[in-house]
């Protein structure tokens, strides 16, 4: 094994790959957890160092030179091995130990009840379950999967297709006894939580009405708090079948109508209401279920059993019935 030769400053060529990877000092700082003042500091010590630029500056903008753009090349690959294996490692010296990222809703309506029959099959396993709205950085985060709800294509990493959903409304029962809900025009009147993204207008226009999309009433970022808000009786939730399921199961939620609408979400900066003049719902991307993965990181024996857990679990969920409707209630075929 060759010894290798004099390197840069490393705190400096990490900054400096961070910036330059990113195009942008600010956004490295605030993925470093460091101040913009140091991002710059690091760089123009590490161009010293070498005795050239790296960086082209006009003004306020900045740009790659020749020389910068090939230490790029060199340093994220250096730095991503570098951070592959020491994951790696790490993972190898404490094989019973499982770090799941998912989103919060999904980690509170899917997952933490079921999650027990998993821990309960591997005893001595240390698994540890974080939720945040953004894909795991793998290598920062010591993270072994993540479950992300989104359209897919994620780059890096590896990514497998867990399930699709559907969304209706729901509501609990005290609040659907007090209403008479034949049709879906019934629903006029009665409150209508709303979650960002997941919009009325689509399922409107399916259940053939010209309603436009609801701007007043109870709004909140999380789907989890949308449900939990509809089975305190607060109004009609637009929900997803995969966290309304075990509600509507346990009697804490029903489904007033049988249809159906595919999950799909309009690009950001599309407002909730925009077509026929934005791009029609048929059109915008699904939404679903991954399993995320590192790219390059072999799979433990704990990671693999969990897997397969997951997969075994959302099968099952999605062959079990859901609460029958009400009687005498409306029913109108599924769509999708």
């Amino acid at each position: 094994m060759e010894k290798p030769g004099r390197l840069p400053p490393l705190p400096a060529l990490r900054m400096f790959e961070a910036a330059a990877r990113l195009t942008s000092v600010s956004r490295a700082a605030d993925e470093l957890f460091v101040t913009h003042s140091a991002v710059s500091h690091q760089i123009r010590a590490l161009e010293e160092h070498l005795g050239f630029a790296l960086f082209q500056r006009q003004g306020r903008a900045v740009a790659l030179t020749p020389a910068g753009e090939e230490l790029l090349r060199a340093a994220n690959t250096a730095l991503r091995q570098l951070a592959d294996t020491v994951t790696s490692l790490k993972r190898r010296a404490n094989p019973n130990r499982l770090s799941v990222s998912v989103m919060p809703s999904f980690a509170g309506r899917w997952l933490a009840p079921r999650i027990g029959a998993f821990i309960d099959r591997h005893p001595a396993a240390e698994v540890n379950v974080t939720s945040a709205n953004t894909l795991a950085d793998f290598s920062r985060d010591a993270v072994d999967v993540s479950i992300r709800w989104g359209p897919g294509g994620y780059t890096g990493v590896r990514a497998e297709l867990l399930m699709d959903d559907v969304l209706f409304p729901v509501l609990s029962p005290a609040l659907c006894s007090e209403h008479r809900l034949g049709t879906p025009a019934d629903l006029a009147g009665l409150s209508l939580l709303r979650s960002e993204g997941e919009d009325w207008l689509p399922w409107f226009r399916t259940a053939g009405l010209d309603w436009p999309e609801p701007t007043s009433g109870l709004m909140m970022s999380d789907s989890g708090l949308v449900l939990q808000a509809a089975i305190e009786g607060r109004g009609v939730a637009l929900a997803r079948r995969s966290l309304a399921a075990l509600a509507l199961r346990a009697g804490k939620l029903v489904r007033p109508f049988d249809i159906a609408i595919a999950a799909r979400h309009a690009p950001d900066g599309v407002c909730a209401g925009s077509f026929p003049s934005g791009l029609p719902f048929e059109q915008r991307p699904l939404w679903r279920y991954w399993i995320v993965l590192p790219e390059r990181a072999a799979d433990t024996p704990l990671l693999t059993s969990f897997l397969d857990w997951l997969r075994a679990e959302v099968a099952v969920d999605l062959a079990a019935p859901l609460e029958p409707l009400p009687a005498g209630r409306g029913t109108f075929a599924l769509l999708r």
